[in-house]
């Protein structure tokens, strides 16, 4: 039996039914593997949660047992194969049905007849990618949605709600592709000329899209965090959307900025990148775990402006009242506009929608009363729709007339080839 395929079995399997977090589990679990390994599980992982309910229904064309009496192991083992036989060109079926009977063999053994019986006819008749589109787009558009594009009710209605039908339909072609790898410069440790020479002796397949910081685009960057010049904290790794809120927070050096709901830190350490290391960086998050790892951050990329400490952004400092020049609060949210990285969130019910809802406002609130008159404050989510962005900010500023939209804007990986993302910034008026 395939290690590499057993252990991404164990991946899906605890991501699926233990709740935990497919990025964590692929950044910690894969340091023994090869590269070619790593890169294999990565993508049977990624193209396996980003499809469940394709391959379950798959499943169900061609099993002569009730979906609902499928043992949970055998669900995933053949969602793996099955994923393997449509998707993947590089792998031989009869070889995947095989590997599979193994994995049942070692994880649920009265199942591997099943799983043998299911998967030899699939292989002897593989369903087309094309069919089942064209099937699933016959039936009614929600069913095709869910289905096609593995999400669950709440996610739908939320697209529904706020966009027309093409649109989704883009949108969750393109939450489907593996997203871009973006690295910026540290321009305290070293210059762009520099830079530039450094990074091709490791990885030279980039494009250049941002001059100023030098941000570079990658296709793949096989341990983009774990060489020599990221440990020497020469760049970071940040997505543009979150490259984008810091841009529009703008601070300068010298000044003081409040981050509020900073981890995992990005924003806070590229805030003091563009201040060159010079003023005042409070960084506010309720989880210390998290925000020890952007301590240690900091230390990697030689920051010593940045101040951590564990708070609830919900809850009020009179101490922080019209202290900041910049505020930045990137509120905890449903996280739909990053479902290209963390695939678990096209499932989840977001039953308690309206008390996140409430305490973003809640945030937004306190980190206004924070902001100093004629400063900024930035309100930003990584996900979409009015209901957690602009309804938020529209009731914001009926009730502050102090301040003023400058701007706000939704990015979307079609458009912007960005993860999903929202942001506003505003200015206190005295």
């Amino acid at each position: 039996m395939s290690v590499s395929r057993q252990k991404s079995y164990k991946i899906i399997y605890d991501v699926k039914y233990n709740g935990k977090y497919s990025n964590i589990l692929l950044l910690n679990e894969l340091n023994d593997f090869s590269s070619k390994d790593r890169a294999f599980i990565t993508y049977i992982t990624y193209g396996v949660l980003s499809k469940i309910n394709r391959l379950d229904y798959i499943i169900k064309k061609y099993s002569n047992i009730a979906f609902s009496k499928i043992s949970k192991q055998a669900r995933v083992i053949l969602e793996i194969a099955i994923f393997e036989i449509v998707y993947m060109n590089s792998t031989v079926d009869y070889a995947t049905v095989n590997e599979a009977v193994k994995l049942a063999q070692k994880n649920d053994n009265r199942a591997k007849g099943f799983v043998n019986a299911v998967l030899r006819k699939i292989a002897a008749d593989v369903p087309n990618d094309e069919y089942i589109y064209k099937e699933l787009k016959s039936k009614d558009f929600k069913s095709f949605i869910t289905t096609y594009y593995s999400i669950g009710d709440f996610v739908f209605e939320r697209l529904q709600n706020n966009y027309s039908s093409e649109f989704i339909i883009k949108l969750m072609d393109s939450m489907d592709n593996t997203p871009n790898i973006y690295i910026r410069r540290n321009n305290l440790k070293i210059d762009n000329e520099n830079f530039l020479k450094e990074i091709s002796y490791i990885n030279s397949d980039f494009e250049i899209v941002g001059t100023e910081h030098t941000i570079l685009k990658y296709k793949t960057f096989d341990r983009v965090a774990k060489n020599d010049l990221f440990e020497k904290g020469y760049y970071s790794v940040q997505d543009l959307g979150s490259t984008k809120a810091v841009l529009a927070l703008d601070p300068c050096a010298g000044g003081e900025v409040l981050d509020l709901c900073a981890a995992p830190g990005g924003k806070s350490i590229f805030a003091a990148q563009l201040m060159n290391n010079k003023g005042k960086i409070i960084s506010h998050d309720i989880s210390r775990a998290k925000l020890n790892l952007l301590d240690k951050e900091a230390k990697r990329l030689g920051i010593d402006i940045i101040n951590t400490s564990e708070n609830d952004a919900t809850v009020y400092n009179e101490g922080y009242e019209n202290k900041f020049d910049r505020v930045i609060c990137d509120v905890p949210c449903s996280g739909i506009g990053v479902m290209r990285r963390k695939p678990e969130i096209r499932y989840k019910d977001n039953s308690d929608i309206n008390d996140s809802i409430k305490a973003q406002y809640k945030i937004l609130e306190n980190a206004a009363r924070y902001t100093k008159n004629g400063r900024i404050l930035v309100y930003s989510t990584c996900t979409l729709g009015r209901e957690e962005n602009q309804d938020i900010i529209s009731r914001f500023l009926s009730e502050n007339p102090k301040f003023k939209l400058i701007m706000e804007n939704e990015f979307y990986p079609f458009i912007d080839d960005s993860d999903g993302f929202y942001i506003c910034n505003m200015r206190k008026h005295s």
